[in-house]
């Protein structure tokens, strides 16, 4: 049993940026969060797949409310919605003062529903219903404007801004990109979460985009990938009929477990992020901030030299001044898993210590348990910097002050 006593942790500890953390209110409570017309259209399509999602089930009608004592030890190994601070947010700070977290990113658990009745082609099959009988892209937008409203009521609520809420912006064109992003700025969002898709039907780097990505970057906003939309690589040809790769019982909407999902769940936001860094999104936007989160970073270091071999390759016609690698460790930041050999990282490309940091998922499962100090463990031996690097600084991209 771990002590509620304080560890002994690095100094620079006490300052951590968490750029991955989500509520997670049951099914039950939708209504009273999001409202009562977009609970009853959703929470029948919810219960038929996070029913069977073990730790990370939303359906939890026995949770009566957010009652749980912050203590240490709950906040580094107790997951799921019954998690302090997964449903009232106005608890979350105090979750961060026990986690030793200064700030940080809340993503939604709720409105992932909403993306993926949006995009999702197989989204029928996924959660077990006949498209004939619901309006998916209406659902979904419904969903995800009633997240942003949410996101911003209880920024309001609980005031300051060491919880800092995502705002989810749809990319079906360019204009409503636009418009949405103007108005979620001017309601105070400090940061947009975009699903891993051509947006507007186009490539990231399309010159059509510009406005949005200059309009972050003057706004200071980064601007987000995240797991849960890979809708792109979601053909179920790929797992069909394979035993091994069926779904687990940590599966949730957001992270699917299974071997083959999860090995090439980071391949939609390799293709978005190299057509950005070729297509030279970052070299007309120098100041604009992006991040992948929870996508692994296994595949960071490989990239970074296949698009420098490549980018030698077509120099003649590719607009950068800078190589990829140059770009990917000015402008992104991407978490590791808690598994990972993140230290082997750092030793292996350290031409991007700049890009890897510290996101705990907090309350998912699949953030794992007692994330800090696993990493911290693992960091430790290259050094204080190394430590201060993965743990703050870096994350100041997406989390600035």
């Amino acid at each position: 049993m771990m002590s509620n006593q304080t560890e002994t942790y690095p100094k620079s500890s006490s300052r951590i940026l968490d750029v991955d953390s989500h509520e997670m209110i049951p099914v039950h409570m939708w209504g009273e969060a999001f409202g009562e017309e977009v609970s009853r259209l959703l929470a029948p399509l919810a219960k038929g797949l996070l029913s069977r999602s073990g730790v990370n089930s939303t359906v939890r009608d026995d949770i009566k409310g957010d009652l749980n004592p912050i203590t240490e030890e709950a906040v580094w190994t107790q997951r799921g919605p019954d998690a302090p601070g997964a449903i009232d947010i106005g608890r979350r700070t105090a979750v961060l003062d026990a986690m030793g977290i200064e700030r940080q990113l809340l993503f939604p658990t709720f409105a992932l529903f909403g993306i993926n009745l949006f995009y999702n082609p197989v989204a029928p099959a996924f959660f077990g219903f006949d498209p004939k009988e619901v309006d998916q892209r209406s659902a979904g937008r419904m969903a995800i404007e009633s997240f942003n409203r949410w996101a911003s009521r209880e920024r309001s609520r609980i005031g300051g801004d060491r919880v800092r809420s995502v705002a989810v912006i749809l990319t079906d064109s360019v204009q409503s990109m636009m418009a949405d992003a103007q108005r979620l700025l001017a309601d105070g969002f400090r940061i947009f979460w975009i699903p891993a898709l051509p947006p507007g039907d186009t490539s990231p780097a399309d010159a059509a985009l510009d406005p949005f990505w200059a309009l972050a970057a003057k706004s200071n906003v980064p601007v987000v990938l995240h797991v849960g939309t890979e809708f792109a690589f979601s053909s179920p040809a790929w797992y069909a009929n394979v035993p091994s790769f069926a779904y687990g019982m940590k599966t949730s909407i957001e992270f699917p477990i299974e071997p083959y999902r999860a090995s090439t769940i980071h391949l939609a936001t390799e293709a978005f992020l190299s057509a950005m860094v070729l297509g030279g999104v970052f070299e007309r936007h120098p100041a604009l901030r992006f991040g992948v989160i929870e996508c692994g970073a296994q595949w960071l270091g490989p990239l970074a030299e296949n698009l420098d071999l490549w980018s030698g390759q077509y120099g003649k016609r590719l607009p950068l001044t800078m190589t990829p690698s140059a770009y990917l460790a000015r402008n992104v930041r991407v978490t590791p898993y808690h598994f990972e050999p993140v230290d082997q990282y750092f030793e292996r490309y350290p031409e991007l210590a700049s890009v890897y940091c510290y996101g705990s998922d907090y309350p998912h499962i699949e953030g794992g348990k007692n994330s800090r100090r696993l990493m911290e463990e693992r960091l430790d031996r290259l050094g204080a910097d190394i430590v201060e690097s993965f743990f703050i600084r870096n994350g100041e991209l997406l989390l600035p002050a």
